[in-house]
């Protein structure tokens, strides 16, 4: 076969244009190495260095988060391409933080080559909080769920040992109480249970920021009879000259206790510790402990009351009883004679209290009780209550008895 010949100006055209795809190929592939373009990172971790050092301070981050940085590199295309990523790193060095409060600190970049140059980075810095770590003791609270058998109620749930609560002062500040659950549905006699225990703050939540030693408490379960009794206020002293104590409320005025069967038969009511009158002249409010029998719980609340005291200026009332009784004469016996036949009874007291009381509502009277016959001097007296009633004119009279 005969060889075509190419002519001479169409290899030249060729050759020209094989060059001209070789030298693209290869600037496609290795770039102008003079010329400067900028490659995006995102997403880079930001380390927070030197954490231990807080610990050692009794410092804590407040926010347990993590932190990302974007970067911007400017570089020749081959200088760009020879970076390898997994040694870029970001970091924000805490050891010169010493105490409590908010630091911006620098976000520094690190395992960048020389020949490249950083041409933006977001963020440039962080804002760090920083808190204290404490410890706090705290009493344990036991939660019931279920009902115990044979119509018994859980009345108590003691948990001798306290817990410490260690950790940042903001979130200790949330702590509500420390609670753990148990299960006493079908529970026949008092048990021993042993509770897994967490801080929860007002709404019932789980503060989890926080670590509570020892997590698992020893419970006893006491098991016994519920009742429903008042509270009654006592008092001491008297208040200062010119005043009176009017009236007395306590809230709340009944709770709730529980006890073994014997001892709960035997409480009709709770006494209030004395409530100290000493001195006082003008109405007061104060928290008052109660005095709960040995055996019995409180079922709600925390063992104390509120307690208010009206202190008054007493107000003064006379009324005139025109008639003495005798009472309690003797079978076969009279009275033959009274020297007085009216009195005065001077009455000290609440001003609605002692403006509601009328004369006829008033008796005064002498006690003939066990006398045989004669004539005695006899001390007057009245139906009212000794409280309010100041005096009685004559304070006695002669009787006799035939």
């Amino acid at each position: 076969m005969e060889k075509k010949k190419i002519p001479i100006h169409d290899r030249i055209v060729r050759l020209i244009l094989s060059i001209a795809m070789a030298l693209t190929l290869w600037f496609t592939v290795n770039g102008d190495s003079d010329m400067l373009i900028t490659q995006d990172y995102n997403s880079i971790p930001i380390t927070l260095s030197n954490q231990e050092s807080l610990a050692d301070k009794n410092l804590v981050l407040a926010d347990d988060k993590s932190y990302y940085l974007n970067l911007k590199i400017r570089g020749t295309d081959r200088n760009l391409r020879n970076i390898d990523i997994a040694e870029v790193r970001a970091e924000v060095d805490l050891s010169d933080i010493s105490e409590k409060g908010s630091y911006e600190l620098e976000v520094a970049v690190k395992g960048l080559p020389n020949t490249v140059i950083i041409s933006s980075m977001n963020p440039t810095t962080l804002l760090i909080e920083v808190d204290s770590i404490i410890k706090e003791s705290h009493e344990v609270v036991i939660k019931t769920e279920g009902k115990p058998a044979n119509d018994r109620s859980v009345i108590a749930t003691p948990v001798e040992e306290t817990v410490e609560v260690e950790g940042p002062e903001e979130e200790l500040a949330k702590i509500d109480k420390i609670q753990g659950t148990v299960n006493v549905n079908g529970l026949e006699e008092d048990a021993v249970r042993y509770v897994q225990v967490s801080a929860y703050d007002a709404d019932g939540n789980v503060i989890e920021d926080v670590e509570v030693v020892p997590d698992v408490v020893t419970a006893d379960i006491v098991l016994g009879q519920t009742k429903t009794v008042s509270v009654t206020p006592i008092t001491s002293g008297s208040p200062a000259d010119g005043y009176i104590a009017t009236d007395i409320t306590v809230e709340p005025s009944k709770l709730s206790i529980g006890a073994k069967q014997a001892v709960i038969d035997s409480i009709n009511n709770i006494s209030t510790a004395a409530i100290d009158l000493s001195g006082q002249s003008q109405t007061f409010t104060k928290e008052v402990d109660l005095v709960l029998p040995e055996g019995a719980y409180y079922l709600d609340g925390n063992g104390k009351v509120k307690v208010t005291v009206n202190i008054e200026t007493p107000v003064e009332k006379s009324l005139t009883i025109e008639n003495i009784e005798t009472r309690n004469v003797g079978a076969d016996l009279s009275v033959s004679k009274v020297k007085d036949t009216n009195a005065v009874v001077k009455l000290e007291g609440d001003d609605n209290v002692i403006n509601s009381i009328l004369a006829s509502q008033v008796q005064v009277y002498v006690d003939c009780s066990n006398l045989s016959a004669g004539t005695y001097e006899l001390p007057l007296q009245t139906n009212l209550s000794s409280a309010i009633v100041k005096s009685i004119t004559p304070t006695t009279t002669s009787v006799t008895i035939e």
